[in-house]
């Protein structure tokens, strides 16, 4: 059910960005507004990185242990990565436009013009990020994919009521009779924009990093990971229990060494694979994600 609900939002962001785009680049031409075309490139890129998340996503539902023997789960901070850093590259390339053009003196738009774009922007993404970070939240939570498309819808609509704020601003002072001002708010919004928004991309790029080399999880998975193998080394009578984890994408990974009180301690296989299954099965109930799990059985510490 996740899957479907996955695929649903990805593609409905796929449309929901096609829109935008060739909303944005006509209107932006024709009110001569860098804002708006500014708006519409980041949205016209969304479109080739939604195709591309729907494309990964798909990819990962089909198992093939021959070539991807620990899973694709790898797939997905990759794409994530990506977008973030194409997304800062746009925000970067955005603000030096807009520096250029703000110390040439700034450029005259259509206010009025660009104020009912700002609005229908405004109202669309923000549809768009509600049904999915719906989605994100009911019905697909482990999909990180979903939520770097919620997070990117998220930005769209906070810039498109920064747009909306900048051209009433602007439009105001062409009515008051500070319009030698106003012609500097386009490229102002859009430096501002950069400089606010680009820290989200950032942050992401940072923890896509993090998943693909396989660093710690978030600090809380930790410690309750390892308060449930404590339980288990305490109920089938070992000395201790030495627990690694870390992230890829989705999963979780963990690597487990129940520590035996005697070097000839003697254990049938029975009952090992019953002592993975009863770790594997409690780790996945708390954490409600997908686990990889590798269990050993030692006496010597080092080994681990």
């Amino acid at each position: 059910m996740s899957v479907n609900y996955e695929q649903r939002a990805l593609k409905f962001s796929v449309y929901g960005a096609i829109f935008f785009a060739v909303l944005g680049l006509v209107w932006g031409f024709i009110v001569k507004s860098q804002m708006i075309i500014f708006d519409a490139i980041y949205s016209f890129i969304s479109v080739i990185l939604s195709v591309m998340s729907v494309y990964v996503a798909k990819a990962m539902l089909v198992r093939d242990d021959r070539n991807f023997p620990f899973g694709k789960s790898q797939l997905e901070p990759m794409v994530v990565m990506f977008k973030s850093l194409v997304i800062i590259v746009l925000c970067v390339k955005a603000f030096i436009d807009a520096f250029v053009t703000f110390t040439s003196g700034g450029r005259d738009i259509n206010t009025l013009s660009a104020i009912i774009y700002a609005v229908i922007g405004t109202a669309g993404c923000f549809l768009c990020w509600h049904y999915i970070r719906w989605i994100g939240k009911n019905k697909s939570p482990n999909s990180e994919l979903v939520k770097a498309e919620g997070m990117q819808w998220g930005m769209d609509t906070l810039i498109s009521l920064a747009v909306f704020l900048g051209f009433l601003a602007s439009f105001i002072m062409q009515k008051s009779g500070y319009g030698q001002y106003a012609r500097y708010m386009d490229s102002l919004m859009v430096m501002v924009i950069v400089l606010y928004f680009v820290r989200t991309p950032a942050m992401s790029f940072i923890s896509g990093v993090k998943e693909l080399l396989m660093m710690a999880p978030e600090k809380d998975i930790y410690p309750t990971a390892k308060e449930a193998v404590d339980k288990i080394a305490r109920e089938k009578g070992f000395a201790d229990v030495i627990l690694r984890a870390g992230r890829g994408g989705r999963d979780l990974v963990f690597e487990v060494s129940f520590v035996a009180k005697d070097p000839n301690e003697t254990r049938s296989m029975a009952e090992m694979d019953e002592i993975h299954r009863l770790a594997k099965e409690r780790l996945h109930t708390i954490f409600d994600k997908p686990v990889w799990m590798t269990v050993t059985f030692i006496h010597d510490r080092e080994l681990a």
